[in-house]
């Protein structure tokens, strides 16, 4: 099951881009609305985006290339290799992402932190947080960088506490980046027509 301190904000922000400005909110803050109670709380728009987040988390969860990278990192962090494979496939998007979208990275990454500054009052407390954390390091950017995500990685041992090894994590995609790359490629090409079936507004 996900938990409430999933990462991988650049390919979910990258998903919805060219959605509403409620609907990229709710797939922004999604992970940290729990029950049917707080989601009804919301805007139509808002909940379409949470929808969406959590689709594609139930996808890559149940994607053969997924269940590939999570096995190569289960010895090490356990329960926590999807949120480790998540912070690792940000980094493979970052590195990759001229071909996948026309505008550069920290073009892309300023104009969503301005989207999200200007609906900061939708935003949960624990969402708050790591807007905070996202915008003032330039997390969308940093991705890019092998210290970049091993600091990602360093902040979630702090946060969740001590067994994950998240940190140690950087040596073993350094290890396996070519066969993490090919894997987040097929993952996530299938991922995009998945969701231009089931969510027709996402459609190319």
């Amino acid at each position: 099951m996900r938990q409430n301190y999933v990462m991988n904000f650049l390919a979910h922000l990258y998903l919805t881009r060219d959605l509403s400005e409620e609907t990229i909110i709710g797939n922004f803050i999604a992970d940290a609305i729990k029950g049917k109670r707080n989601y009804a709380l919301y805007s139509l728009d808002i909940q379409r985006g949470m929808d969406i987040h959590r689709e594609i988390d139930h996808f890559a969860d149940l994607h053969p290339e997924f269940k590939k990278g999570t096995s190569r990192l289960n010895l090490n962090h356990g329960k926590y290799s999807g949120i480790v494979l998540d912070i690792l496939y940000d980094h493979i998007l970052a590195q990759n992402w001229v071909k996948y979208h026309q505008i550069e990275l920290s073009e892309f990454a300023q104009s969503q932190y301005l989207l999200i500054k200007k609906h900061e009052h939708l935003l949960p407390e624990f969402t708050k947080y790591w807007f905070q954390v996202m915008r003032n390091d330039n997390l969308l950017t940093a991705y890019a960088d092998e210290s970049g995500i091993e600091d990602v990685l360093d902040r979630m041992d702090q946060r969740i506490g001590k067994g994950t090894a998240m940190r140690g994590a950087i040596k073993e995609l350094q290890q396996h980046k070519s066969v993490f790359t090919e894997e987040f490629s097929l993952m996530f090409h299938d991922m995009q027509n998945h969701l231009a079936e089931k969510f027709p507004e996402l459609k190319r």
